[in-house]
């Protein structure tokens, strides 16, 4: 698997349907994810209704204009991008942050991909 997608936070961008509406340019599944989303996540990402406009994202490692707002204003990311690191899986501090353990509850296959990286098994 292409490390770039994996995300910071261990995410594989390829299972995303942000992500995978991108790549196939999908309004459908643009409209169907913001409906979707926005009942979801319209809290954390700070915008109360999403657009298929809004439904773009080409990687969190991507250039910031080419992400979905809720992998561009990602705190993960962020401590990632300030730490110089490629994943969370880089970070000593793995096993005890409480932000990642947190991102873990609502997924959990983000844990498993980044045990992997960090004991260089293949994803």
């Amino acid at each position: 698997m292409d490390e770039l997608l994996i995300a910071f936070c261990g995410t594989n961008c390829k299972e995303c349907p942000v992500f995978i509406a991108t790549a196939n340019d999908d309004n459908e599944l643009r409209r169907k994810t913001a409906e979707e989303w926005e009942k979801l996540y319209s809290e954390y990402i700070g915008k109360k209704e999403l657009s298929i406009e809004d439904m773009n994202c080409h990687s969190c490692k991507s250039a910031d204009d080419l992400q979905f707002i809720g992998c561009k204003n990602c705190p993960i990311r962020k401590c990632c991008q300030g730490n110089d690191l490629v994943t969370c899986a880089d970070c000593e501090e793995y096993e005890t942050c409480a932000m990642i353990i947190g991102f873990f509850t609502t997924a959990p296959q983000a844990k498993v991909n980044l045990d992997k990286l960090r004991t260089n098994q293949q994803l």
